[in-house]
């Protein structure tokens, strides 16, 4: 192994370290109920908890809840945020490889410490719709709605989106019609080939100017469209003019900072700058964008279809190949990055400030990031406020179906990567803790010291381990590989009949509503035809019930 391939697996190692230490202050400190059981509840108490040693010789926990919220969870954020990555950074290879260009573009505000991060994020990138109660406004379909922010209204701005054909009918004194036709209007979309885009919202914190929150987009660009972005397909590429590209930028940044005006003039980036070889190259903070083009489009092409074969892609692609996943990394990888020295720090890092000093008791002076306790809980607890129900990274829609992926920005898709990301080498032996076990280790912060025991392969030493914690040496099992398939199968099975008892339950509950007020709704009818019509009502629901439950349940992982 070369030094720096351990150099990398140290980093790799220290940072894993961090990314626990910062779930476990948010366990104890989150107002959130899933986050403060992240890692803590054991998802199968019949099984309780797996602590495995993979193939390639690291650790694995199954058998935990986690909370899956990648704006509050250093951990689960981690796993989410790498899926994402490798999803943005695929669909931008095949962009490149087909013949578009890319626009790596920083949307930010101007703020200070007075400013309130639910304020500027609500700005920025709108917020939920409230009623006079408080409570969310709902369009038809009970989705809730949102009110837009400057991101929104820049995208339906016409001077970009452009204007469809209008046909305007009037009835004239004679009873005859007329009407007239405003030709469809092209905008900047169409000069620039827009396709869509991918926006990653991301928020820092400084001693300077207080919250920072701002958003990385990966815009798609270069396309001949069939329709629009959202409904069309892709029928062509061009490369755009560098002069509708300027017109491009340009425009995105008089609209966005007069937007941005318009919400609060205290919130308007400038559109100049005189520091000397800043990077914003004299353009002004609130836009900054960065082209990516490729440069040899039929050998990244050969590299995506044959990278199954091991060679390594030839050289005229790697600028592509770092470019792409360089700009993935840059727009969705918020989680590892860090604050400038004690001058800055991401929300994470106020976690891993409050560890340094409340568990490790490191002097304030010592520890990662600026704050007092009192202070850090403060902001921790305005962060979740103002963060708390956003998606932090959203595809536009269309997008995935021009670069040929599936998925979506879901909740449940971001536990997907949570989850499967417990196991994807085999597992060559372990242990299974109960509930009790494991609670002990848990309360004790000694986690990855039976991490460490469990790849060291001393599986026999775990016992002694949680006896000496003051938990029970005979609620800890040894297993071999074999078993742990058995055990991981006879866990997926309970969960899968547990979640599939659930949506039965739900769906219950949701038909037993709509059928009373169907019956409520049933005009005065002859006894007969009421009878009947209270049949069809009670076979309708049965109906959908049955349904519903031939269809296959989603995988659970464990």
């Amino acid at each position: 192994m070369t030094e720096f391939s351990k150099s990398r697996e140290e980093k790799a190692a220290a940072a894993a370290i961090r990314r626990w230490q910062g779930r476990k202050v948010l366990n104890r400190t989150s107002g959130i109920d899933a986050c403060k059981g992240c890692g803590v509840r054991i998802l199968d108490p019949e099984t309780g908890v797996i602590v495995a040693r993979s193939s390639r010789g690291y650790a694995v926990t199954i058998g935990l809840v986690r909370c899956g919220r990648i704006w509050f969870c250093p951990e689960c954020s981690g796993a989410i945020r790498r899926g994402r990555t490798e999803e943005l950074k695929t669909g931008a290879l095949r962009w490149l490889a087909q013949g578009g260009i890319l626009a790596a573009v920083v949307l930010t505000s101007r703020h200070n410490k007075t400013h309130e991060l639910a304020a500027l994020a609500a700005a920025q990138w709108g917020e939920p719709m409230l009623d006079a109660r408080g409570e969310p406004v709902r369009d038809r379909s009970g989705k809730p709605r949102r009110a837009p922010g400057a991101y929104q209204r820049m995208l339906t701005d016409p001077g970009f989106y452009g204007r469809p054909e209008a046909v305007s009918w009037w009835e004239r004194k004679d009873g005859s019609f007329g009407h007239s036709v405003r030709p469809a209007e092209e905008g900047i979309r169409h000069q620039i080939g827009y396709a869509g885009m991918v926006r990653a919202s991301e928020v820092t914190r400084s001693q300077a100017n207080g919250w920072h929150p701002h958003m990385n987009l990966l815009v798609f660009l270069g396309a001949t469209l069939d329709g629009t972005p959202a409904k069309g397909s892709v029928t062509g590429y061009f490369r755009p003019t560098d002069e509708d590209l300027e017109v491009w930028e340009d425009w995105l940044r008089t609209v966005w900072t007069d937007l941005l005006a318009k919400v609060d003039p205290e919130f308007e980036p400038s559109k100049e700058c005189d520091i000397r070889d800043c990077k914003c190259e004299g353009k002004g903070h609130g836009v900054m964008v960065k082209i990516i083009t490729s440069a040899d489009d039929a050998a990244l092409i050969e590299y995506l279809t044959k990278v199954q074969d091991g060679k390594p892609p030839a050289d005229s692609i790697r600028a592509d190949l770092d470019a792409a996943g360089g700009a993935a990394m840059e727009t969705v990888r918020a989680d590892s990055k860090t604050g400038k020295g004690r001058k800055s720090m991401t929300p994470f890092q106020i976690l891993y400030r409050l560890w340094d000093i409340e568990v490790d008791g490191k002097s304030p002076r010592r520890a990662e990031g600026y704050g007092t306790v009192e202070q850090l809980r403060v902001w921790w607890a305005e962060y979740e406020e103002a963060l708390a129900g956003r998606r932090a990274i959203e595809w536009t829609r269309g997008l995935r179906g021009h670069v040929h992926l599936t998925g979506d920005d879901s909740d449940e898709t971001n536990l997907n990567f949570v989850y499967e990301g417990a196991a994807k080498e085999p597992l060559t032996g372990g242990v299974v803790l109960t509930g009790d076990a494991y609670g002990t280790v848990e309360r004790t912060d000694t986690e990855k010291d039976l991490e460490d025991v469990v790849v060291s392969e001393c599986y026999d030493s775990v016992g002694d381990m949680v006896d000496s914690l003051g938990g029970r040496r005979n609620h800890v099992r040894e297993v071999t590989a074999e078993e742990l398939e058995a055990i991981q199968a006879a866990m997926l099975d309970r969960l899968q009949s547990k979640a599939a008892k659930r949506r039965a339950e739900a769906l219950m509950l949701k038909l037993r509503g709509e059928l009373a007020r169907d019956l409520a709704a049933l005009p005065d009818l002859p006894p007969n035809q009421l009878k009947d019509m209270h049949k069809y009502l009670h076979a309708n629901v049965l109906r959908q019930l049955a349904a519903a439950q031939k269809k296959p349940a989603a995988a659970t992982s464990a």
